[in-house]
Protein backbone atom coordinates (compact mmCIF):
# COMPACT_ATOMS: atom_id res chain seq x y z
CA UNK A 1 0.00 0.00 0.00
CA UNK A 2 1.80 3.55 -0.94
CA UNK A 3 2.08 5.55 2.05
CA UNK A 4 0.22 9.29 1.54
CA UNK A 5 2.50 12.46 1.57
CA UNK A 6 0.51 15.38 3.35
CA UNK A 7 1.50 18.78 2.55
CA UNK A 8 0.06 21.69 4.02
CA UNK A 9 -2.58 24.01 1.82
CA UNK A 10 -0.65 26.79 1.70
CA UNK A 11 2.80 25.18 0.56
CA UNK A 12 1.05 23.33 -1.80
CA UNK A 13 -0.84 26.59 -3.65
CA UNK A 14 2.79 28.19 -3.85
CA UNK A 15 4.50 24.83 -5.54
CA UNK A 16 1.87 23.94 -7.93
CA UNK A 17 1.03 27.68 -8.78
CA UNK A 18 -2.93 27.08 -7.81
CA UNK A 19 -5.09 29.63 -5.79
CA UNK A 20 -6.06 28.25 -2.24
CA UNK A 21 -9.46 29.06 -2.84
CA UNK A 22 -9.64 26.72 -5.98
CA UNK A 23 -8.00 23.73 -3.58
CA UNK A 24 -10.38 24.73 -1.16
CA UNK A 25 -12.83 24.32 -3.82
CA UNK A 26 -11.62 20.76 -4.68
CA UNK A 27 -11.54 19.40 -1.02
CA UNK A 28 -15.48 20.61 -1.01
CA UNK A 29 -16.12 18.60 -4.30
CA UNK A 30 -14.14 15.56 -2.29
CA UNK A 31 -12.20 16.06 -5.55
CA UNK A 32 -8.98 15.39 -3.09
CA UNK A 33 -7.72 13.32 0.18
CA UNK A 34 -7.35 15.60 2.23
CA UNK A 35 -7.15 15.87 6.38
CA UNK A 36 -7.83 19.35 9.39
CA UNK A 37 -5.94 19.76 11.71
CA UNK A 38 -7.90 22.49 13.68
CA UNK A 39 -9.03 24.48 10.82
CA UNK A 40 -6.16 23.91 8.69
CA UNK A 41 -5.97 21.58 5.60
CA UNK A 42 -3.34 18.82 5.03
CA UNK A 43 -3.81 17.74 1.76
CA UNK A 44 -2.55 13.90 0.25
CA UNK A 45 -0.04 15.18 -2.72
CA UNK A 46 -0.58 12.41 -4.89
CA UNK A 47 -4.87 12.92 -5.50
CA UNK A 48 -3.84 16.68 -5.34
CA UNK A 49 -1.54 16.12 -8.39
CA UNK A 50 -3.97 13.60 -9.82
CA UNK A 51 -6.70 16.10 -9.31
CA UNK A 52 -4.55 19.37 -11.28
CA UNK A 53 -4.04 16.76 -13.84
CA UNK A 54 -7.86 16.15 -14.40
CA UNK A 55 -8.21 19.89 -14.67
CA UNK A 56 -5.45 20.37 -16.97
CA UNK A 57 -7.35 17.59 -19.45
CA UNK A 58 -10.48 19.47 -19.31
CA UNK A 59 -8.82 21.98 -20.77
CA UNK A 60 -7.01 20.07 -23.89
CA UNK A 61 -7.38 19.95 -27.38
CA UNK A 62 -9.13 16.58 -28.61
CA UNK A 63 -6.08 15.38 -30.59
CA UNK A 64 -4.06 16.16 -27.49
CA UNK A 65 -6.48 14.35 -25.15
CA UNK A 66 -6.66 11.29 -27.84
CA UNK A 67 -2.73 11.35 -27.76
CA UNK A 68 -2.29 11.36 -24.55
CA UNK A 69 -4.95 8.49 -23.88
CA UNK A 70 -2.81 6.35 -26.73
CA UNK A 71 0.17 6.97 -24.64
CA UNK A 72 -1.27 6.25 -21.27
CA UNK A 73 -2.75 2.74 -22.74
CA UNK A 74 0.76 2.03 -24.27
CA UNK A 75 2.48 2.67 -21.35
CA UNK A 76 -0.28 0.44 -19.17
CA UNK A 77 -0.87 -2.08 -21.91
CA UNK A 78 0.21 -5.16 -19.64
CA UNK A 79 -1.95 -4.01 -16.81
CA UNK A 80 -5.05 -3.78 -18.95
CA UNK A 81 -4.67 -7.28 -20.11
CA UNK A 82 -3.61 -8.87 -16.80
CA UNK A 83 -6.93 -7.20 -15.63
CA UNK A 84 -9.08 -8.52 -18.56
CA UNK A 85 -7.58 -11.61 -17.88
CA UNK A 86 -8.65 -11.76 -14.64
CA UNK A 87 -12.24 -11.14 -15.30
CA UNK A 88 -12.87 -15.13 -15.36
CA UNK A 89 -11.57 -15.27 -11.65
CA UNK A 90 -13.57 -12.83 -10.57
CA UNK A 91 -16.14 -15.29 -8.77
CA UNK A 92 -13.32 -16.66 -6.94
CA UNK A 93 -11.84 -13.96 -5.68
CA UNK A 94 -15.24 -12.95 -4.29
CA UNK A 95 -14.97 -15.96 -2.27
CA UNK A 96 -11.47 -15.17 -1.27
CA UNK A 97 -12.62 -11.82 0.13
CA UNK A 98 -15.04 -13.55 2.32
CA UNK A 99 -13.22 -15.87 3.75
CA UNK A 100 -10.42 -12.99 4.64
CA UNK A 101 -13.65 -11.23 5.95
CA UNK A 102 -13.70 -14.37 8.71
CA UNK A 103 -10.53 -13.08 9.63
CA UNK A 104 -12.30 -9.94 11.19
CA UNK A 105 -13.82 -9.93 14.53
CA UNK A 106 -15.64 -7.14 14.88
CA UNK A 107 -19.01 -7.19 12.54
CA UNK A 108 -19.17 -3.36 11.66
CA UNK A 109 -14.99 -3.78 10.44
CA UNK A 110 -16.01 -6.97 8.96
CA UNK A 111 -19.43 -5.47 7.26
CA UNK A 112 -17.02 -2.36 6.05
CA UNK A 113 -14.87 -4.69 4.49
CA UNK A 114 -17.11 -6.63 2.75
CA UNK A 115 -18.95 -4.12 1.48
CA UNK A 116 -16.41 -1.89 -0.07
CA UNK A 117 -14.01 -5.02 -1.20
CA UNK A 118 -17.39 -6.26 -3.38
CA UNK A 119 -19.53 -3.26 -4.03
CA UNK A 120 -16.02 -1.06 -4.72
CA UNK A 121 -16.63 1.93 -3.34
CA UNK A 122 -16.08 3.46 -0.15
CA UNK A 123 -18.13 6.76 -0.90
CA UNK A 124 -20.94 4.71 -1.05
CA UNK A 125 -20.70 2.53 2.29
CA UNK A 126 -19.86 5.77 3.80
CA UNK A 127 -23.39 7.40 2.37
CA UNK A 128 -25.07 4.04 3.54
CA UNK A 129 -23.91 4.09 6.74
CA UNK A 130 -24.32 7.58 7.55
CA UNK A 131 -20.67 7.65 8.56
CA UNK A 132 -18.38 10.68 7.32
CA UNK A 133 -16.15 9.47 4.28
CA UNK A 134 -12.86 10.40 5.31
CA UNK A 135 -13.44 8.56 8.80
CA UNK A 136 -14.29 5.35 6.60
CA UNK A 137 -11.02 5.84 4.50
CA UNK A 138 -9.00 5.99 7.43
CA UNK A 139 -10.54 2.69 9.07
CA UNK A 140 -10.22 1.41 6.11
CA UNK A 141 -6.77 1.95 5.41
CA UNK A 142 -6.17 0.66 9.01
CA UNK A 143 -8.19 -2.73 8.41
CA UNK A 144 -6.45 -3.38 5.14
CA UNK A 145 -2.95 -2.97 7.17
CA UNK A 146 -3.98 -5.16 9.98
CA UNK A 147 -5.22 -7.93 7.62
CA UNK A 148 -1.73 -7.62 5.78
CA UNK A 149 0.01 -8.35 9.32
CA UNK A 150 -1.52 -11.12 9.75
CA UNK A 151 -1.35 -14.85 8.30
CA UNK A 152 -2.69 -18.27 8.51
CA UNK A 153 -6.32 -16.76 7.24
CA UNK A 154 -7.46 -20.03 6.01
CA UNK A 155 -8.07 -21.49 9.14
CA UNK A 156 -10.49 -19.74 9.75
CA UNK A 157 -12.23 -22.08 6.99
CA UNK A 158 -12.19 -25.00 9.29
CA UNK A 159 -13.47 -23.12 12.32
CA UNK A 160 -16.60 -21.65 10.42
CA UNK A 161 -17.19 -25.37 8.89
CA UNK A 162 -17.02 -26.41 12.60
CA UNK A 163 -18.97 -23.42 14.03
CA UNK A 164 -21.93 -23.84 10.70
CA UNK A 165 -22.23 -27.87 12.11
CA UNK A 166 -22.99 -26.96 15.49
CA UNK A 167 -25.54 -24.34 13.91
CA UNK A 168 -27.43 -26.86 11.52
CA UNK A 169 -27.34 -29.46 14.52
CA UNK A 170 -28.71 -27.08 16.81
CA UNK A 171 -31.86 -26.21 13.95
CA UNK A 172 -32.61 -30.19 13.56
CA UNK A 173 -32.94 -30.31 17.25
CA UNK A 174 -35.04 -27.22 17.53
CA UNK A 175 -37.33 -27.85 14.51
CA UNK A 176 -37.38 -31.73 14.29
CA UNK A 177 -36.16 -31.56 10.49
CA UNK A 178 -33.23 -34.12 9.34
CA UNK A 179 -31.22 -32.05 6.65
CA UNK A 180 -29.13 -35.24 6.33
CA UNK A 181 -31.72 -36.94 5.05
CA UNK A 182 -33.35 -35.35 1.82
CA UNK A 183 -30.65 -37.10 -0.12
CA UNK A 184 -28.94 -40.06 0.67
CA UNK A 185 -26.30 -39.02 -1.82
CA UNK A 186 -25.51 -36.01 -0.33
CA UNK A 187 -23.31 -38.68 1.98
CA UNK A 188 -21.36 -39.65 -1.23
CA UNK A 189 -20.31 -35.46 -1.31
CA UNK A 190 -17.74 -33.84 0.09
CA UNK A 191 -17.95 -31.74 3.71
CA UNK A 192 -17.90 -28.54 1.86
CA UNK A 193 -20.50 -28.96 -0.65
CA UNK A 194 -22.75 -30.69 2.19
CA UNK A 195 -21.88 -27.49 4.65
CA UNK A 196 -22.82 -25.10 1.36
CA UNK A 197 -26.06 -26.99 0.68
CA UNK A 198 -27.15 -27.14 4.52
CA UNK A 199 -26.53 -23.73 5.22
CA UNK A 200 -28.77 -22.51 2.02
CA UNK A 201 -31.04 -24.83 3.54
CA UNK A 202 -30.95 -22.76 6.47
CA UNK A 203 -31.12 -19.52 4.85
CA UNK A 204 -34.23 -20.75 2.97
CA UNK A 205 -36.17 -21.29 5.80
CA UNK A 206 -39.21 -18.85 6.34
CA UNK A 207 -39.21 -16.80 9.34
CA UNK A 208 -42.23 -18.04 10.73
CA UNK A 209 -40.03 -21.21 11.45
CA UNK A 210 -37.70 -19.51 13.88
CA UNK A 211 -40.71 -18.78 16.26
CA UNK A 212 -39.86 -14.68 16.79
CA UNK A 213 -42.69 -13.34 18.25
CA UNK A 214 -46.04 -12.08 16.79
CA UNK A 215 -45.42 -8.29 16.29
CA UNK A 216 -41.61 -8.55 14.80
CA UNK A 217 -42.47 -11.76 12.62
CA UNK A 218 -45.37 -9.81 11.19
CA UNK A 219 -43.79 -6.55 10.28
CA UNK A 220 -40.64 -8.31 8.88
CA UNK A 221 -43.10 -9.89 6.46
CA UNK A 222 -44.88 -6.90 5.81
CA UNK A 223 -41.61 -5.59 4.68
CA UNK A 224 -40.87 -8.10 2.44
CA UNK A 225 -38.60 -10.30 4.87
CA UNK A 226 -39.90 -13.63 4.95
CA UNK A 227 -36.94 -15.55 5.35
CA UNK A 228 -33.33 -16.11 6.86
CA UNK A 229 -31.73 -14.95 3.73
CA UNK A 230 -33.87 -11.61 3.17
CA UNK A 231 -33.59 -10.93 6.97
CA UNK A 232 -29.31 -11.78 6.66
CA UNK A 233 -29.03 -9.86 3.39
CA UNK A 234 -30.33 -6.77 5.09
CA UNK A 235 -28.50 -6.61 8.33
CA UNK A 236 -25.30 -7.63 6.22
CA UNK A 237 -25.31 -4.41 4.28
CA UNK A 238 -26.85 -2.57 7.19
CA UNK A 239 -26.45 -3.94 10.39
CA UNK A 240 -28.81 -4.46 12.63
CA UNK A 241 -29.94 -1.03 13.77
CA UNK A 242 -31.78 -0.85 10.18
CA UNK A 243 -33.85 -3.20 11.69
CA UNK A 244 -35.01 -0.89 14.19
CA UNK A 245 -35.84 1.23 11.17
CA UNK A 246 -38.66 -0.72 10.22
CA UNK A 247 -42.18 0.73 11.07
CA UNK A 248 -43.95 -0.48 14.20
CA UNK A 249 -40.75 -2.22 15.55
CA UNK A 250 -39.24 -1.44 18.43
CA UNK A 251 -35.24 -2.03 19.72
CA UNK A 252 -36.97 -4.32 22.01
CA UNK A 253 -38.72 -6.35 19.39
CA UNK A 254 -35.55 -6.51 17.60
CA UNK A 255 -33.51 -7.42 20.61
CA UNK A 256 -35.73 -10.82 21.05
CA UNK A 257 -35.06 -11.58 17.33
CA UNK A 258 -31.46 -11.12 18.16
CA UNK A 259 -31.30 -13.24 21.16
CA UNK A 260 -33.74 -15.87 19.32
CA UNK A 261 -30.74 -16.36 16.43
CA UNK A 262 -28.14 -16.60 19.15
CA UNK A 263 -30.26 -19.07 20.85
CA UNK A 264 -30.09 -21.04 18.26
CA UNK A 265 -26.39 -20.29 17.05
CA UNK A 266 -26.88 -18.69 14.17
CA UNK A 267 -25.47 -15.30 15.61
CA UNK A 268 -22.62 -15.18 17.72
CA UNK A 269 -22.33 -12.97 20.58
CA UNK A 270 -21.40 -9.88 18.25
CA UNK A 271 -23.80 -10.65 15.92
CA UNK A 272 -21.66 -11.84 13.82
CA UNK A 273 -23.13 -14.63 11.37
CA UNK A 274 -21.00 -17.24 9.73
CA UNK A 275 -23.92 -17.66 7.08
CA UNK A 276 -23.28 -14.49 5.41
CA UNK A 277 -20.58 -16.32 3.29
CA UNK A 278 -23.69 -17.93 1.58
CA UNK A 279 -25.97 -15.23 1.16
CA UNK A 280 -25.22 -14.98 -2.71
CA UNK A 281 -25.52 -18.73 -3.13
Amino acid sequence: MTTKQWIGIEEAAEKYQVSIRRINTWCKRQEITFSEIGHYLMLDENSLQECIERNIQLNLTKEEFERRKEKLIRENEENLFILQSLEPLTPMMRLIIKELAGMIQDENRRRMFLFVTLEGSLKKYAKESCQDFYYIQREFQILIRDIQSRIGFLKTYKDEMTHLKATLRLYEMNFGRNLFRKNDSIQEESPAIQEKKNAIHVLNTPISGFEFDARPSRVLGENGIRTLRDLLKLTYKYGWNRINKLPHLGPTSVNRVINRLQQLNILDDEKGCYLYKYLDE
